[in-house]
């Protein structure tokens, strides 16, 4: 079914435009977490979703609202990695899978710096954009439009990024596709997840019209804490999970990537069971800026799931 197609006024003013947003995605969410798992209805009500929604709403109202702002950040993140890691490849060897890759700018940034890129998204809208753009530096066909599940790679990855797209998975589908991850990392890699902290939220479209603190209605199907994407990363078989001391992007301006560990981890673990009860819970209920500011810099919901190589012992070199 195509949400779009309702006999609904145009939209004039971008609250208007913002509004009709709003209950298109809340529409689209309900769809989407009706279907059954694994049906070819759910993949295209869900690629229908993006396409309509990126296509026919954000573009026209309020373009490049979905795209991260944040990707020098995740470049300095795999740059970091890379140099933790005890692979020594040249940048044209070393692979690096984009999940959730939108119009591409994570993709052209490596690229530009010589990696050999790969990517993936439900909108076509965006591939399209991410295949002009990556041109010159990338095969048409290392992009593709589709659900990763179905995904055939043409490789071993030493590193998958997932920025923003865990909360936009079907919460019955999420274990299914980490362990896709799993399956595509080589030995040694990394795969890294960015999302929004559950404890701040809703963070997607819903934040404009929902009170601090209310379950997002739009996109995001889940909103993650640390805690939550460590239990599903280990689940997944990743033998390591790595957390961060505070967010990377605090400072990333300065390109300065703090070094993710075990024991950060466990850190933001231990800080958010203190964060629902004590004096952080009411840091929390100050509003939604107090609340972003403590988890950055607390806990924040940046995690690296650590793909041993067969053998070897999981108390990795970067745990402390």
């Amino acid at each position: 079914m195509d949400v779009m197609n309702g006999k609904l006024e145009e939209p004039t003013t971008f609250q208007e435009w913002r509004k009709r947003h709003y209950e298109i995605e809340k529409q689209y969410a309900r769809q989407i977490l009706e279907t059954p798992k694994g049906s070819d209805e759910r993949r295209q009500v869900f690629q229908q979703a993006y396409s309509d929604v990126i296509g026919n709403i954000i573009e026209i109202y309020d373009p490049g609202c979905g795209e991260t702002k944040y990707t020098d950040t995740v470049v300095n993140i795999v740059k970091s990695l890379l140099s933790l890691s005890g692979k020594h490849a040249a940048k044209h060897m070393t692979k690096i899978f984009d999940l959730g890759c939108g119009s591409g700018h994570l993709l052209v940034a490596l690229a530009k710096d010589g990696y050999n890129v790969y990517g993936i998204d439900v909108s076509e809208a965006s591939i399209v954009e991410a295949k002009k753009d990556l041109g010159p530096f990338a095969k048409s066909d290392q992009v593709q439009n589709g659900d990763v599940l179905d995904y055939n790679p043409p490789t071993k990855f030493d590193i998958i990024v997932m920025d923003n797209v865990i909360e936009h998975l079907v919460p019955d589908e999420t274990a299914d596709i980490l362990a896709k991850c799993y399956e595509m990392l080589d030995e040694e890699g990394y795969l890294v997840v960015l999302t929004p902290h559950s404890f701040s939220g809703p963070h997607d479209i819903s934040k404009y019209f929902l009170p601090f603190g209310s379950k997002a209605e739009g996109f995001h199907l889940k909103e993650f804490s640390f805690t939550d994407m460590n239990q599903f990363l280990r689940q997944a078989g990743f033998e390591e999970v790595w957390g961060f001391p505070f967010h990377p992007r605090l400072l990333g301006k300065y390109n300065v990537t703090p070094k993710p560990s075990e024991w950060a981890a466990r850190k933001s673990m231990a800080l958010e069971k203190v964060a629902q009860r004590g004096p952080l819970p009411r840091l929390l209920r100050l509003g939604r800026v107090s609340a972003r500011m403590v988890t950055a810099l607390a806990f924040p919901a940046v995690a690296v799931g650590v793909k041993k190589a067969a053998g070897q012992s999981t108390n990795g070199a970067y745990s402390m």
